[in-house]
């Protein structure tokens, strides 16, 4: 249970002591972003681009995804390139790192910010796993892993690589831990528990992955690449749009807007400090914190990431 000064502190943080001011040149750097053509995504891209950051926006749909491009290129006078990544579809995911891969010999900063939150029940990946689970979850699991090697190839013993995994504040009132492996296909048990802690469910396991997978790094001797997970804060995006007209009056109340939102992605992805912060977790906004208090169990880190290496086993070759 999240005690109330946490509680406070992520409706409420304290003003910002870093800004995008503070981004280094990125120039021949290079970048994915997911879910780059809306909200705390979009930004990301200006941002990255506005300091020479050569950046592949990744989205479902290529009409919006050209869309914010074009309106990118007005704001900033730079082009982001298109990569089509449906991460709701294993087989379209390993196809899109494959296209990444075809054309681009470098990768140095990838930010994992697609989300979707609160579906219809019935709503399910295209292997049929819960929707939150299979696009927040099991989509960038495939996504970072087949991107992996050439992360780690960019990266050398003086410039590391990083990746950005963006969980949310609602780990902390995921209430079904250990993980119940039923919910996270259509059975009556995952109904039951609901689209909202289904939404917290994939946060948390987002937040126990990236604990993983920053250890399994820092035992790399051979590369030099770093995780950092976050939680945005409370922002307003269109990740809420299936929520309910009164909830979402609700939710205005304490949301906040996307150019603070992106602070601490901004952060892990591009300030040196950042560098030294391996398998930490930032809050808003770019703050060290700590997540809920479960997702540091190894045993249960160690179950979950056997059990997403298992899933995507056929599309790794």
């Amino acid at each position: 249970m999240v005690n109330i000064w946490t509680f406070i502190t992520q409706i409420f943080p304290p003003s910002p002591e870093w800004s995008v001011d503070r981004i280094p040149d990125l120039t021949g750097k290079v970048a994915i972003v997911t879910g780059g053509n809306v909200g705390l995504g979009k930004e990301t891209c200006k941002q990255l681009l506005l300091k020479g950051c050569t950046v592949w926006l990744a989205a479902r749909s290529k009409s919006k995804g050209e869309e914010a491009i074009a309106e990118l290129k007005e704001e900033t006078g730079k082009e982001a390139l298109f990569l089509s990544l449906d991460l709701s579809d294993l087989k379209a995911v390993k196809e899109s790192t494959e296209k990444f891969k075809s054309q681009s010999t470098a990768l140095h900063i990838l930010v994992c910010n697609a989300g979707v939150m609160a579906p219809p029940i019935d709503q399910l990946s295209v292997q049929g796993y819960d929707l939150q689970f299979g696009v927040n979850v099991l989509g960038h699991f495939l996504f970072i892993h087949k991107l992996l090697p050439l992360l780690k190839s960019t990266s050398n013993s003086v410039n590391e690589t990083r990746v950005v995994w963006v969980s949310s504040t609602v780990q902390y009132y995921f209430f079904h831990h250990p993980i119940n492996y039923d919910n996270l296909t259509d059975t009556p048990s995952r109904r039951k528990i609901g689209v909202y802690q289904l939404y917290a469910q994939s946060k948390f396991i987002t937040t126990m992955l990236g604990y993983h997978l920053a250890k399994l790094l820092a035992q790399d001797q051979t590369s030099n690449v770093i995780c950092i997970h976050l939680d945005p804060g409370n922002i307003k995006t269109d990740l809420a749009r299936h929520v309910s007209t009164i909830e979402r009056v609700l939710l205005n109340l304490i949301l906040k807007p996307i150019s603070l939102g992106v602070l601490s992605q901004l952060f892990a992805a591009t300030d040196p400090r950042a560098a030294q912060y391996n398998g930490r977790y930032l809050r808003p906004w770019a703050r060290l914190g700590e997540p809920n208090p479960a997702t540091k169990n190894e045993a249960e880190q160690q179950k979950m990431w056997d059990y997403c290496m298992t899933l995507v086993k056929d599309y790794d070759d």
